[in-house]
C-alpha cells in the first residue's frame, strides 16, 4: 500500500497541501506547549516558576492536541469524499477496507513528516514568544530562560504524527467501508452511525456543562474558576460540532419556512443543494461553531474577569496568556476551515460547469454559494454563541453575583464577524474562482 499512497498523492496535491498545511499548524501548536514543559522542567529554571511552565503546557496542550486530531479528522473526510470514485475502483480490484485505511494512513502519515520540519521551527519561535509573553504578566521570573531540549520537541512532532496516522485511519473509515456497489442495509447503518454520534455529543456537552458549573460550588475568587469555565466552554462547543448535520437540517427548517428566502433562484438553488447534498456545508458548520464556541466563550470569561476580578488577581494575570491562546486557536480554526472551504468548493467544478449549460450566470452560481454558506454561518454562530453563553453564565453569577455580564455583547460580535468574514471571504475568492473557470 506504501506505493499506491505514494502515487495517490502525487495526484492528489491539493488535498495533500491541505492536510499539510493543518498538520504544520498543529505540530507548531503542539511543539510550542511542549518547548513551555521543557522549560519547566529544566534545572535552571526557578522552582517557584516550575509548577505553572509544567501544568500550563500539559493542559493546554491536550487541549491543543485533541483539536488538532478532531481538525485532522474533518479535513481528510472532506478530502476523501471527492474521491469516492476512485477508492471504489480500488476496492473493486480486491482491495479491503482496512487496506484503503492504511493507504490514506500513509498518504496523511508521509504529509505530516513532510511538515515536521517548518512546523517544529514554527512551534519553537512560538514557544519563545509565549514564553516572552508570560514573562511579562509577572508569572514567572525575568531570569527564567527559554530552553525546550530537542527530546521534547521532537516528542511533540510525533505525538502529532500519531494524532494524523489515527485521524486518517478514523476519517477513511466510512468511506472505505462504503460497498462499491449499491447494499441495502447501508441506510440502516448510517442510521445507528448517528444515533451514536447523538449520544457522544450530548455526554460532551453534558461533561461540558458540568465543568463549567462546578465554579459555583468553590471560591469565586479562586484560579479553579478559571481552570474549570475555560475546558467546559471547550468541551461544550465541540459536542455541539458533533451535532453539525442536525445544525445543517436546522437551516434547511429556516428556508422551508420562510418562502421569501427562496423567492429568487439563487435562494431556491441554495435551498435545493442543502436538501440534497447536507454534507458539503457539514465541515464550514463544524469548524464555525467550534471557532465561535471557543472564542467568544474565552474572551467573554476574561472580559468578566478583567472587569469584576480583583485587581492583581491570578485570573487578570492570565488574561493576556487567554486572549493568545484565544488567537492561536482562531488561526488554526482559520486555516482548518478554508482547506475545507476550498476542497468542498473545487470539488464542485462540474455542478457549476452543468449549471452553466442550462442557463444559470456565473452571477447567479456564485450568490447560490454564498447563500448556502451565509445559512451554514448563521447556524453555527448561533449554536456556538449559544454554547459560549450558557458556559459562561455560572462564572459571571460567580464573579458578579449574576448572570447579566455573561451577555456582553463584544465577545460574540468580535467572535462572530471575524469566523463569518472567514468563512464568506473564502467562500466569494474560492468561488468566483472555481465558477469562472468551468463557464469561461
Amino acid at each position: 500500500m506504501t506505493g499506491l499512497a505514494l502515487r495517490s498523492l502525487a495526484h492528489h496535491r491539493v488535498s495533500a497541501v491541505a492536510t499539510g498545511l493543518v498538520a504544520t499548524a498543529g505540530i507548531a501548536l503542539v511543539t510550542a506547549m511542549a518547548g513551555l514543559l521543557g522549560t519547566g522542567l529544566a534545572d535552571a529554571t526557578a522552582a517557584a516558576d516550575r509548577a505553572f511552565l509544567v501544568q500550563f503546557p500539559l493542559i493546554l496542550g491536550g487541549w491543543v492536541l485533541a483539536i488538532v486530531l478532531f481538525a485532522m479528522v474533518s479535513t481528510i473526510g472532506v478530502a476523501l469524499q471527492g474521491r469516492a470514485a476512485e477508492i471504489a475502483g480500488i476496492r473493486l480490484v480486491g482491495a479491503t477496507p482496512p487496506q484503503v485505511q492504511a493507504m490514506v494512513a500513509a498518504e496523511t502519515v508521509a504529509v505530516t513528516v513532510l511538515a515536521a520540519v517548518p512546523g517544529t521551527a514554527l512551534g519553537y519561535l512560538l514557544g519563545a514568544g509565549l514564553l516572552a509573553g508570560i514573562r511579562s504578566t509577572g508569572l514567572i521570573a525575568d531570569a527564567t530562560a527559554y530552553a525546550p531540549g530537542a527530546g521534547l520537541l521532537l516528542l511533540g512532532a510525533l505525538l502529532v504524527l500519531a494524532a494524523a496516522a489515527a485521524a486518517a485511519w478514523l476519517g477513511s473509515r466510512a468511506v472505505a467501508a462504503r460497498s462499491p456497489v449499491a447494499e441495502p442495509g447501508a441506510g440502516t447503518g448510517r442510521r445507528r452511525s448517528g444515533r451514536g454520534r447523538r449520544t457522544t455529543a450530548l455526554a460532551v456537552v453534558g461533561a461540558g456543562l458540568a465543568s463549567s458549573y462546578t465554579v459555583l460550588a468553590v471560591d469565586p475568587a479562586s484560579i479553579l474558576t478559571t481552570a474549570l469555565t475555560g475546558p467546559g466552554c471547550v468541551l461544550v462547543a465541540v459536542g455541539l460540532c458533533l451535532l453539525a448535520p442536525e445544525l445543517v437540517a436546522l437551516a434547511q427548517f429556516a428556508f422551508d419556512r420562510v418562502p421569501r428566502l427562496r423567492a429568487r433562484a439563487p435562494g431556491h438553488l441554495a435551498a435545493r443543494n442543502l436538501a440534497a447534498a447536507p454534507e458539503r456545508a457539514r465541515p464550514a458548520v463544524t469548524f464555525l461553531t467550534l471557532f465561535v464556541g471557543v472564542a467568544a466563550g474565552t474572551l467573554g470569561m476574561q472580559g468578566i474577569e478583567n472587569e469584576f476580578g480583583a485587581a492583581g488577581s491570578d485570573g487578570q494575570v492570565l488574561a493576556a496568556i487567554n486572549y493568545l491562546v484565544v488567537a492561536l486557536i482562531a488561526m488554526f480554526m482559520a486555516i482548518a476551515l478554508s482547506n475545507n472551504l476550498v476542497a468542498s468548493i473545487a470539488r464542485r467544478a462540474p455542478e457549476f460547469a452543468s449549471m452553466s449549460l442550462i442557463g444559470a450566470t456565473a452571477d447567479q452560481s456564485r450568490r447560490m454559494l454564498l447563500g448556502e454558506v451565509a445559512a451554514s454561518a448563521i447556524v453555527s454562530a448561533l449554536a456556538g454563541g449559544l454554547g459560549a453563553l450558557v458556559s459562561i453564565l455560572p462564572f459571571a453569577i460567580a464573579k458578579t453575583g449574576g448572570p447579566a455580564a455573561a451577555f456582553a455583547p463584544a465577545p460574540f460580535v468580535l467572535t462572530i464577524a471575524v469566523g463569518a468574514g472567514v468563512t464568506l471571504g473564502v467562500t466569494a475568492v474560492v468561488g468566483r474562482r472555481t465558477i469562472r473557470a468551468e463557464t469561461a
